[in-house]
């Protein structure tokens, strides 16, 4: 993910301005500042897929359909988790004996993964688990990166007065600012998933850990004497 913003669209930033590129020749000085966010992944993701190969293709669909028909009504019946159509599609194979293949995706999330787990162990009576995998919460990842762009702004303006006094300048002047938002992939070992012969208990899947990213806040100050 990234993103750019001009400082002049902040506006949670009090007492901080933009100057106008000044006509005069003076100092500009060039330099970023980097921050860091986290937010602990506490969501639980699963890919679901329904899928049937033969030479009817109404026929497959009508199977296909009846396999999330069955899927989504017990989803529905477990509070807290929500799930969404990820894709439909049929295909020609190119095989004599099965030329057609229909497939549907299932996209499912809950907040409580010991909620989750085992009804995927029922599911996957019919359907494919593809995988699993956990995610930080949109509104946490929204709060920690907005709390880490602030204190970058807070940083770069106080870096700029530092500069321009080591040049020998008294006062420093912002020019433009820009916001880059990069997300780091923490480094971790791929959930560890095993298929569950019964309807209980589901598959293992490993502890969410921790979604890291940096804000790169970079621009140009004009020194002052």
């Amino acid at each position: 993910m990234r993103r750019t913003h001009m400082l002049w669209l902040l506006l949670g930033l009090p007492g901080l301005a933009v100057a106008k590129v000044p006509t005069l020749a003076l100092t500009s000085v060039h330099f970023q500042v980097m921050t860091h966010y986290r937010a602990p992944r506490t969501v639980l993701h699963a890919d679901l897929q329904a899928e049937a190969s033969g030479r009817s293709p109404a026929k497959l669909a009508a199977m296909v359909n009846q396999d999330v028909s069955w899927a989504k009504a017990r989803l529905q019946s477990v509070p807290g988790i929500t799930w969404r159509s990820a894709g439909y599609q049929t295909q020609a194979t190119g095989q004599t004996d099965a030329p057609w293949l229909v497939r549907e995706d299932l996209a499912v999330q809950s907040p409580d993964p010991a909620v989750l787990l085992p009804l995927l162990g029922t599911l996957q009576s019919r359907l494919h688990l593809v995988g699993m995998q956990y995610a930080a919460p949109s509104v946490a990842i929204h709060k920690a990166l907005r709390t880490a762009e602030l204190r970058g702004l807070r940083r770069y303006r106080k870096q700029a007065q530092q500069n321009c006094t080591a040049l020998g300048y008294h006062g420093a002047r912002l020019g433009q600012v820009f916001i880059n938002t990069n997300v780091v992939p923490l480094a971790r070992p791929m959930p560890v998933m095993a298929l569950a012969a019964k309807v209980v208990p589901g598959p293992v899947v490993g502890r969410g850990g921790t979604e890291r990213g940096r804000v790169v806040v970079e621009g140009n100050a004009y020194c002052e004497r």
